[in-house]
């Protein structure tokens, strides 16, 4: 089916698009006849359906985000006026943020979800169903790359943080609010603000593959980092330090970090807060301030998850050196 001025539906799974039989935990997927029963009839004309993946998000890589991505690139290159994409809660936030960094694209790409899956009572598919496809045809969304739709808003990817897994209004935004919000009972899309974006990398640009996170935690990560470097460094492409508030670690971790830094690979410093920043007010061993003046990149407001991602794509970019470390903070 041509896709030509249309929407192009892309299934990449989440409760939205599974239904649930009796009291089984298993979730079967819509088939394309019962998913239409779900989009309002004003829809379905201006809609390309695309299945791509039921499996679970949990199963996902970041060479699986980007060949995600890619997919909704070709729908736009062959005349799609704009993306939706279904998927799980579960890594939503990470899944819409990959795609922003690279989505150079005018064309609206909006990421939509539900915690309760279809038909059960509760379930948000008919809802979040017609208000992405109404954002993706609107032209208020252009040019605001990848955007997620849920909670009766629009919200930038960079700003969306998961809080709760079982409330449907388990996502916040921040620092600013959404993007736009729908006005009920008559669904109209208000604007509010246009999203802050940085350097978005070329869409083709291959993640780096094994890109890992340590968590600092009281008197704990010695073990991991220890074992990392006597096992494992060779395979490892870059790593993130997820810090205490500022961006501290134990002492125990600096000799550990600087062994790494010694093989060349790159260590972003973040800080562990969902919503943190790296900050260099103090001055002691392990503090952020000291790790920084070792070698590592400051990750700045990004959370470890988000500097995960950056940091695999610029690896995968080719930057290094000062256009790696400017990169990492957005500059």
């Amino acid at each position: 089916m041509s896709n030509r001025d249309k929407i192009a539906l892309i299934l990449a799974g989440g409760q939205i698009v599974h239904r649930r039989e009796g009291s089984s935990k298993e979730k079967i997927p819509l088939g394309q006849a019962e998913l239409e029963c779900f989009l309002p009839e004003e829809y379905r004309e201006s809609i390309a359906l695309q299945d791509w993946s039921f499996q679970p998000l949990s199963y996902y890589t970041l060479r699986m985000c980007s060949d995600l991505t890619q997919l909704a690139a070709s729908q736009v290159k062959e005349g799609a006026k704009g993306i939706v994409i279904t998927c799980s809660t579960q890594a939503l936030t990470e899944l819409a943020y990959f795609a922003d960094l690279v989505w150079s694209f005018p064309q609206p790409l909006i990421f939509t979800a539900s915690i309760f899956n279809a038909g059960v009572s509760g379930s948000e598919t008919t809802l979040h169903l017609a208000q992405s496809v109404r954002a993706a045809l609107s032209e208020i969304c252009w040019g605001q790359g990848a955007v997620v739709c849920i909670q009766d808003a629009l919200y930038a990817a960079a700003d969306l943080v998961q809080f709760s897994n079982f409330s449907r209004s388990g996502f916040l935004s921040f620092p600013c609010g959404p993007l736009s919000e729908f006005i009920e009972p008559s669904g109209d899309l208000q604007p509010l603000r246009s999203p802050r974006r940085g350097k978005v990398l070329d869409i083709e640009t291959v993640p780096a593959r094994v890109v890992e996170i340590v968590d600092a935690s009281l008197g704990g990560g010695d073990v991991l980092l220890n074992a990392l470097l006597d096992k494992r460094i060779e395979e490892v492409e870059g790593i993130v330090v997820a810090g205490f508030g500022n961006g501290d670690v134990p002492p125990s971790w600096v000799p550990l970090l600087r062994k790494v830094l010694r093989t060349g690979t790159p260590v972003v410093l973040a800080s562990r807060c969902p919503i943190g920043r790296v900050q260099t007010h103090a001055d002691f061993e392990g503090s952020a301030a000291r790790l920084l003046e070792m070698g590592l990149i400051s990750a700045g407001r990004f959370s470890p998850l988000q500097a995960r991602i950056r940091l695999a794509l610029a690896l995968g970019a080719g930057l290094e050196g000062g256009e790696l470390a400017d990169y990492m903070l957005d500059q």
